[in-house]
């Protein structure tokens, strides 16, 4: 993972994403920021990982690496958060011991340190499945690779409906810990794994016929479009029945995708982007302490300014992002250390430099 050749727009993805990520959590944040980022800021990590995924492995040598990759860290950051949580914490919380129960349940929301990542780590295995079907009968679909990638599309997105629909129709009253959630997140991983086979398959069909017109008018369409998406139904209020505001979410999710794609594919990069891109994980498990920290020095210090500016929307959403950089930076010393030090915790060979 550490050792293989970086794809820099890729990086420039997660890059954009996870700031999303961080900004979702902070007390700044606005209804108009969640309604721009909520649609793709998560999509689009799944998008990512399906493109990146090659089908070489079999199952045993796949899940292996995938445990390493992905459950190991989710263990041994979620754990850590939990035991740093009893010695130093900003907000309440339960005992150790229920505390990681709860954890190693990864019951959406009670609890669920990290859960990014344990949701990513399971969805791999249907994904892995579902690509490895997609290989086996392509020379079994007759009219050409469109077709082939067209009929796996739609499979894989009836399994997400199924999903999505699973997780609306149900009460939130369904198990005793009070909502339709699943250990695991197993009523997710069809809606993530729909994603990474959009974005295995725009590498071997779409991406070429991307790059040819993502210039700088085809970006602003795009663009356009995604904020008039977004924005008509913030605007107006307008609450849709549920069949249409399924179908429009997953509209809006694959046109904020592609929005993000085609500016990552023509952004320059640089060395501070490229490594947050490449950090994520480490991103993803240890910003919440440090905007915790943030805040609550904020509040102690500064309370009465720090309230006006979180009255007020337009100061609050510039604040927010301004934030969310400045814990982007902050976090580059947490990653530094562990990919010095503990890079066997992110299955890397030791790093010297940036």
């Amino acid at each position: 993972m550490g050792a293989s050749k970086r794809i820099v727009w890729v990086d420039v993805v997660k890059y954009i994403c996870i700031l999303m990520v961080m900004l979702s959590h902070l007390e700044a944040r606005t209804d108009v920021w969640q309604a721009f980022y909520t649609p793709f800021f998560l999509s689009a990590f799944f998008f990512v990982s399906g493109y990146v995924y090659k089908p070489k492995d079999g199952f045993k040598q796949f899940f292996y690496k995938k445990f390493r990759q992905l459950f190991i860290p989710w263990l041994v950051f979620s754990v850590f958060d939990i035991l740093l949580s009893q010695i130093l914490s900003f907000n309440e919380h339960e005992s150790l011991l229920t505390e990681l129960t709860w954890n190693f349940l990864q019951i959406r929301g009670h609890g669920d340190g990290v859960w990014f990542v344990a949701a990513l780590f399971v969805a791999f295995i249907p994904f892995y499945f579902f690509i490895k079907w997609y290989e086996a009968r392509s020379e079994k679909i007759t009219g050409g690779g469109y077709n082939k990638c067209t009929v796996a599309i739609l499979i894989a997105w009836i399994l997400s409906l199924i999903s999505v629909l699973y997780t609306r129709l149900l009460p939130d009253g369904t198990f005793p810990w009070g909502s339709a959630a699943l250990p695991w997140h197993i009523e997710y991983i069809f809606q993530a794994m729909f994603y990474m086979v959009l974005g295995y398959i725009f590498k071997q069909m779409f991406e070429k016929k991307l790059d040819k017109w993502n210039d700088r008018a085809a970006r602003l369409v795009v663009c356009l479009i995604y904020l008039l998406l977004v924005f008509i139904l913030y605007v107006s209020g307008i609450a849709l029945p549920m069949v249409l505001d399924v179908l429009y979410d997953y509209i809006l999710s694959i046109v904020g995708i592609a929005a993000v794609v085609m500016i990552a594919k023509r952004v320059p990069s640089n060395r501070y982007i490229n490594y947050v891109g490449q950090n994520t994980l480490i991103y993803f498990a240890l910003h919440g302490k440090c905007y915790s920290l943030i805040q609550t020095v904020l509040k102690r210090v500064a309370g009465g300014l720090y309230a006006t500016i979180l009255g007020n929307v337009v100061l609050s959403s510039v604040f927010a992002l301004l934030f969310a950089l400045l814990l982007s930076i902050v976090l580059i010393i947490p990653a530094l250390i562990i990919n010095k030090w503990f890079p066997f915790i992110m299955v890397r060979k030791r790093a010297r430099t940036i």
